[in-house]
């Protein structure tokens, strides 16, 4: 029924605005990306739950920060290593190339005249540049935001460009909410938060510099009130519509609809307006529909919160249960350390967890391993260790730039840590 009523305010077409975090202000036209590069798939988004959040070059706090976020504003997930979120870059943040690389005659728009050229990540809060993003190749288009007196052009992120940010602070959001948010027109989320102060990633405070250009919201009217007849009636719902929009751009947890809800159904109960009323009834449904969908997401974060008070607890209880190790069996479908996925928390549907490569300088997702809920396995007995999986079924997560496997467990071993070789990287079926 639920999805039933999302799809009818669909329909009618109310607002529909794309929801984006801002770093600093202003939204960046982006020139189209040469073919070698992918954008990356987004496979979440979510909302920051405290303030002055540092969103970082790389996946630890060794990489330096790029900007803050406050509770409220939003990121895109693209992938997850340990305890951080891949996201992809921020409205208002930039990436760095050398000019020597690229050709440009109005110091807008530019071509890499290069192969192979470095694009490193520029931060809002210092002058590291360090960390490679990506790579492009000649001919590839860059837009221009500025020239460093070091020579190096500060350019909207390129396809393939990605930053990181903790997971600590970040709750994703169910498409649901998000599709409800757009229908009721929110509007994209401005964000500077560069002054100093105490960092919520467990880091000191960054040296900072002003960002120029704060967004200012712009009256929004969706096509569908603009379609209604001018009287009384619609200048009320114009009216109640800002109020609304405002609210949204509120974190999940402080918003208060109640009352928007009550001032639409109290248009909708006039009955000398008939398209009025309709519209408001379809306002006041889809903010009844966001309130319990708010509420699931605040439920699933209490749930979160508990989960983690008792992890510590329960890894400490696990350790001291037997669970029997065998050498590398054959005919494995996938072997890696299980951990626990930021993505699909304790309690989520489907069950689903990480299978990370854990060799390397950083830990890199194998697969999602994923449990009916048949599977006669307790999976938390084998969080941490190395396993081996053999699958019932095998799915693919297609769409990024590395297509990531998905296996429906049908049997789960311990394997004994120095019997087993490191994981092969999958291939595509």
């Amino acid at each position: 029924m639920l999805q039933n009523r999302m799809k009818n305010a669909t329909r009618i077409g109310i607002g529909g605005t794309a929801m984006l975090t801002v770093c600093a202000g202003g939204v960046l036209a982006q020139l189209p990306a040469s073919n070698d590069l992918t954008e990356r798939q987004i496979i979440a988004h979510a909302e920051v739950t405290a303030n002055d959040v540092y969103v970082r070059s790389g996946p630890s706090l060794n990489h330096y920060t790029i900007c803050k976020l406050k509770a409220g504003d939003r990121v895109r997930i693209v992938g997850e290593s340990s305890d951080w979120f891949e996201i992809l870059p921020p409205d208002g943040t930039f990436s760095l190339i050398s000019g020597d690389y690229v050709d440009t005659a109005d110091d807008r728009t530019g071509v890499v005249n290069g192969e192979n050229v470095r694009v490193r990540a520029g931060s809002l809060l210092n002058d590291n540049k360090y960390t490679v993003q990506t790579m492009v190749s000649k001919g590839s288009g860059v837009t221009i935001l500025g020239r460093n007196p070091d020579g190096f052009l500060r350019v909207v992120p390129p396809a393939g460009a990605t930053l990181w940010i903790t997971r600590q602070f970040i709750e994703p959001i169910p498409d649901e909410l998000m599709n409800l948010e757009a229908a009721a027109g929110r509007q994209p989320v401005t964000s500077v938060a560069t002054q100093d102060g105490a960092a919520t990633d467990g880091s000191r405070p960054a040296d900072t510099a002003p960002v120029p250009g704060d967004q200012t919201d712009q009256p929004v009217i969706s096509s569908a009130l603009a379609a209604l007849p001018r009287t009384s009636q619609r200048a009320t719902l114009e009216k109640i519509d800002a109020d609304t929009r405002k609210e949204l751009t509120k974190p999940i947890a402080e918003r208060k609809l109640e009352p928007l809800i009550e001032r639409y159904r109290a248009v909708a109960s006039q009955d000398q307006d008939d398209m009025s009323r309709r519209y408001a009834e379809a306002r006041a449904q889809q903010l009844t529909d966001a309130i319990t969908l708010m509420d699931t997401v605040k439920q699933m974060r209490r749930l979160g919160d508990r989960a983690d008070s008792t992890r510590r607890e329960f890894l400490e209880a696990r350790a001291q249960i037997p669970v029997p190790t065998v050498p590398t069996p054959s005919g494995l479908d996938a072997q890696g350390e299980l951990r626990v996925s930021a993505l699909y928390p304790p309690g989520s549907i489907p069950r689903r967890y990480r299978l990370v490569d854990a060799s390397g300088p950083t830990d890199r997702t194998i697969a999602y391993i994923e449990f009916p809920d048949v599977a006669d396995v307790d999976p938390d007995q084998y969080i941490g260790r190395h396993v081996g999986v053999r699958a019932a079924e095998k799915r693919w997560q297609r769409g990024g730039v590395d297509p990531i496997p998905v296996y429906v467990v049908k049997e789960l071993v311990a394997l004994a840590d120095e019997a087993a070789p490191p994981p092969p990287a999958p291939k595509l079926p």
